[in-house]
Formats: structure tokens, sequence, C-alpha cells
């Protein structure tokens, strides 16, 4: 009887890998000082350094890595620059504003927001002067990362400029209101917002298209964003390529403005493909971004090179997801020769790039069967990501599991089970850690080092302890699942899976069945609302009901199951062969056991050989032949 063959199981690795997510536009304004040992800090164009002294000091409050502190610090002096212009303008009270921008420029935040309260304490609160008022007191409060304060200043804001009917200022403090409802979750509010301002720059673009194209293209990446966000992945492909339609005709006359924002769409959008399995328009999307970033790199190395080595890292992961990787190798080894180089020239900056590469690459060498060079890039990026935990442990600590978690599995796979225990358990003490501080963020990668544990347990035959850590795992995700089922629910049905495996061979054959089935009937779910990711995971665990129903002589509904997997997985091969082959061939060789004609099951297991990638399922195809007669 053949083992079972489709046993998925999470990783804490691949969470973080998937985790890179859609993000805004910034407008490239910062970039981090060249150091040599210690924190990095930023430098952004066109700021006061008094000022900058004070958003260095509140980024390194918030402990993020290097890309989303450019990100935020982007943002901030995109805001800065707006609030700088806005208290420069003559108003109802010039010589405070002039007072709260000298303060801006101090960086003394606190003292330039109660100028504004003395500003708005004076004026009739229903006017145009007092909208923007609040507009800009709600900037401030945005600059000293206080989201929660700066709403309800932006919401005064839009509504007096939507009683106003001032289109200009409705789409301006409508664009800041939106992304921050966003930004705090509040997306049913943040969407409506934003699809008024989206109408308020369609109208004015009617009139102006010059000044207000711009704006309605914004508009559009930032509606984009929040679908992407809340899984409305058809509205967010429709507004992402609208904006990109509008940033190609402002790049032909304003190319070195608007390139860099059509790379960035291109980029979004080959995220998006790849989520909807569309993984030959997302190589276009992110090999255009790629082209664009090369030819942006060579006359601005210092803030393009990184975003090449960003987008040969996304294309390597879409030539590993096409079964081709020898040109994921290739991307991935010049990604690498990238983040070295500038690795020599700023390293506290892009060691966490040259880290994230190393693992990528180490992921690509444990898939291809090559453990020794596995070993060595996931050993050198977990040393990187130690070093920079020592001094921002809260950004990179996460990292350090996850690498070890790696490690973990690249040690399994090689029989090496002490060595594996150790690092998923090191890896599982460091997430508990974590989530005692930050449930919510950490308790997911908790469970899926649970998971990993347990299929160690499992393989080692200590059935007992594999099936403590899968019921732990479970219980975390069906209560994560509770409040973010469309997030969760996947992995109830994996553990699940992992569960009924276990069960299965310990002769628990009853309770196999039940954890299968409910895994099933989640998946089934899944597969109304995406089908293209969950239609794969369907016949998976058909796979596994129809193994366990020959354990259990219930040959009819082996059948039955093994039949409907087929069909899946064919449809599946015939639509994207590099991605289903494996799949197919999975469920042909169960089918050679199903089936009882001998004719049937040489059939069966010749297109099995025939589809089979990966080398260990060609060879228990080719076994199978042994029911073929010979010519």
């Amino acid at each position: 009887m053949l083992s079972l063959l489709f046993v998925p199981f999470i990783t804490a690795a691949t969470m973080l890998q998937a985790s890179a997510t859609i993000v805004q536009q910034s407008r490239g304004w910062c970039s981090p000082n060249i150091v040599t040992t210690g924190n990095v800090t930023v430098n952004c164009i066109g700021v006061d350094p008094r000022a900058l002294k004070q958003l260095n000091a509140l980024l390194a409050l918030k402990n993020l890595q290097l890309a989303e502190e450019i990100r935020e610090a982007d943002e901030w002096t995109a805001r800065y620059k707006d609030l700088e212009s806005r208290l420069g303008e003559a108003g109802n009270s010039t010589a405070l504003s002039q007072q709260a921008e000298e303060y801006l420029h101090q960086g003394e935040l606190d003292k330039a927001g109660a100028v504004l309260d003395r500003i708005l304490g004076s004026e009739d609160n229903q006017t145009a002067q007092n909208a923007a008022d609040h507009f800009n007191r709600g900037l401030i409060f945005e600059l000293q990362f206080r989201p929660q304060d700066a709403l309800p200043q932006l919401k005064k804001a839009y509504q007096l400029a939507v009683a106003n009917d001032a289109l200009p200022e409705q789409l301006k403090y409508g664009n800041e209101y939106g992304k921050a409802l966003h930004d705090e979750n509040d997306f049913v509010h943040g969407e409506a917002i934003l699809l008024s301002s989206l109408e308020c720059a369609r109208q004015l673009a009617k009139v102006d298209p010059a000044t207000y194209q711009p704006d309605v293209a914004r508009t559009l990446n930032n509606l984009a964003v929040l679908y992407s966000h809340t899984q409305q992945l058809k509205e967010a492909e429709g507004a992402y390529q609208e904006a990109l339609d509008i940033r190609r005709q402002l790049a032909k006359i304003k190319p070195a403005v608007y390139q860099p924002e059509v790379a960035e769409t291109l980029n979004n959008l080959a995220v998006l493909y790849s989520h909807k399995q569309r993984l030959k328009e997302a190589e276009v999307a992110c090999q255009e971004a790629l082209d664009i970033r090369r030819q942006l790199a060579k006359t601005n190395p210092t803030v393009y090179q990184p975003k090449v080595a960003g987008t040969l890292n996304n294309l390597a992961l879409l030539y590993s997801d096409t079964q081709r990787p020898k040109e994921a190798e290739a991307a991935y080894q010049e990604a690498l020769g990238v983040d070295r180089y500038l690795v020599k020239t700023n390293p506290a900056a892009y060691e966490p790039d040259l880290a994230l590469t190393l693992n990528n690459l180490a992921l690509l060498y444990s898939y291809t069967q090559r453990p020794k060079e596995a070993e060595v890039a996931f050993q050198e990026a977990l040393d990187v990501r130690r070093q920079l935990a020592k001094t921002n442990p809260a950004a990179y600590q996460p990292y350090v599991a996850a690498t070890l978690n790696n490690l973990g599995n690249l040690y399994s796979d090689t029989r090496r089970s002490n060595e594996a225990e150790s690092a998923f358990q090191e890896s599982l003490d460091g997430y508990r850690q974590l989530a005692k501080t930050n449930p919510a963020a950490y308790q997911p990668y908790v469970a899926a080092t649970l998971n990993n544990l347990g299929n160690l347990y499992s393989d080692t035959r200590r059935l007992k302890e594999a099936e403590s850590a899968y019921q732990e795992a479970l219980d975390s995700y069906r209560q994560l699942a509770k409040t973010n089922p469309a997030t969760y629910q996947p992995n109830v049905a994996l553990t699940l899976n992992n569960l009924a495996n276990l069960f299965s061979r310990v002769q628990q054959l009853n309770e196999a069945e039940s954890a299968f089935q409910e895994s099933l009937a989640g998946y089934r779910q899944l597969a109304k609302t995406n089908p293209a990711v969950y239609q794969s995971y369907v016949a998976g665990t058909l796979n596994n009901l129809a193994l366990l129903r020959l354990k259990m002589n219930e040959a009819a509904e082996a059948t039955n199951e093994i039949q409907e997997a087929l069909s899946i997985n064919r449809e599946r091969w015939k639509a994207n062969p590099g991605v289903a082959a494996d799949d197919l061939a999975r469920s042909l060789i169960i089918a050679v056991q199903v089936q009882k004609e001998p004719l049937a099951k040489c059939q069966l297991a010749k297109e099995a050989v025939k589809v089979a990638y990966d080398p260990q399922l060609r060879a228990l195809a080719n076994q199978e032949t042994t029911a073929c007669t010979p010519p």
C-alpha cells in the first residue's frame, strides 16, 4: 500500500514569505544614510535637519525593517511637505500659521499642534479655512504617528469640504481620510470615502486633465490596495489596471516622474495575479517592472538598485511556482549579487535584503534536492538575522525564528531529526515569547511551528507528541478563524489534514475519516470563492480520503473520490501544466491502487510517468508500470 502522498503542512517560513504585501505608492523622498555599524537612519530630501532628527526618533520607536521604514519615511515626508506648503499660505491667522510652520521645521510637533489648536479655537467652525486647519491638525497627528487622534480631524475637514461642495478639497481631504481609515482597518468606511474621492477626481479631470489625472490614478491605487486587503480581487485588478493605463499615458509626457509609478503599479498587479494563480500574467507584469527599474537604476542606482533586487526576487518566485528552477536560480543569483554589492556600501541598511534573498535561494535549493547548498544559504541568512536581532530584536527576531523553521524542515528532510527538533524548538520558543506581547501577530506562527514539530514527531514515530502538537495548532487556528475566517480557515483545513494522516497511521480510521471530511468541507467552501487556489487542496484531500477508503475496504467510495480528484487535477493541468503536473501525478498513482483492471492500471501509471515533474514521484510512477504487459 502506498503511503499518503498529500500531506499539506504550514511552515512559518512560508507564512513570512507570503507576507510581502501590496503597498501604497510612496514618493521616493527618503533613503538610508550610509553607515557601517549601528542603527540605520533615513535621510529625506527637503526636510529640515531638526525635523528629520525627530522623524528618525519616532521611527526608532516602531522597530521597523528597512523597507517598511523607508516607506513610512516617504509618506511622512510627503505629509511634511504638504503641511509646510499649507502653513506658508496666507490665512485667517497668518502669524500663528508662520509660528506653526517654524515649529514644524524644528521638529517640535507638539508645539505646532498647540498653535493649530489656538487657530481652530478662534475660527468660525463652518468655513473652508476651518476645514483646512482641521486637515492641517490631522496631518500633525499623522506626523507624530498618532492615527487615532488624526482621524477626527481628517473627518471634520472632509465633512466641511462636502458641505461646502468644494471638489478639490473634498478630493484631497477624502484621499487622506480614506487612507487613514484603511490603515486603521476600517475598510467599509475607508472604501466609501475613497470611492467618493475618486468621483471628485474624475469630475475635476474632465475639466483639467493635466492637473487631476494623476489624482485619479493615485485614488485608484489607494482603492486597489484596500480591495486587495479585503480580498475583493476582481475590483482590485480593475482599479490597478485603470491606474496603470493612466500612468502609462502620463509617463509618455513626463517619464522621469511617472515611470517609477508605472513600475510600482506593475509590481502590484504582478502580486495580485500571483495570488489569483494567473502566473503568466504575473510574470509579464513583473518582467516589465524589472525592465523599467533596471533603466531607472542606470541614472539613480542608490534608489533603484534595491528595487531591482526585490523585483528579481519576485520574478524568481514566479519561475519557481511554474517549475522553472534554472531561471529561478539565475534570478536569485543576480539579486544576490546586487544585495552583496549594496551590503558593501551600507551593511546595516541592506543586510536584511541579503538575508531574504539567501533564504529564498535556500528554499529553491531544498526544493530541487540540493540540501548542502540549501544548508549553507540558510545558515548564512540565519547568521545575518541573528546579528540584526541583537540591535533590533522586535523587527528581526521573527525572521530568526522563520529561518530556524526553514533549517528545521531541511534537517527533517535529510533525516537529521535531532537537529531538526532543536531548530523547531528554538523557533517555537521565540514565537511563544513574541506572542506574549503581540498574540494577534504571532499566535499564527506558534501554530505553524507546532505543525512542523508535529510532522517531525510523526516521521520519527513519536505519535503521541505529534498528536499533541497538531491538536494545539488546530485549537489555535480554530480560535483565530472565529474572528478572521478568510485568513485562518485554510489553516484549520490544513491542520485537520495533518491530524487525519496521523490518525490513519495509528489505525484510528474513524477519527481519520472525520478529520478528512471536515477538512474537505472547508476546502470546498473556500474553493467556491477562490477556485484557482483551493481546488488543488480539494483534490489533495480527496486523494487522502481515497487511500483511507482502501484501508477501510471501501472500494466504491475510494473510486468516487479518486475520480473526482483526477477530474479536478486534469483540468488544472490542462490550464497550467507547470503548476499542476505533480498534483495530477499523485492522483494518478493513487488511481492505480484503486483500479483493478490491469490495462487501465497500466495506462494510469504511464500517464503518471509522463506528467510527473518531481523525480521521486516519477520513480513511484515507474514502479507502478509493472502492471503493464511487456511488448
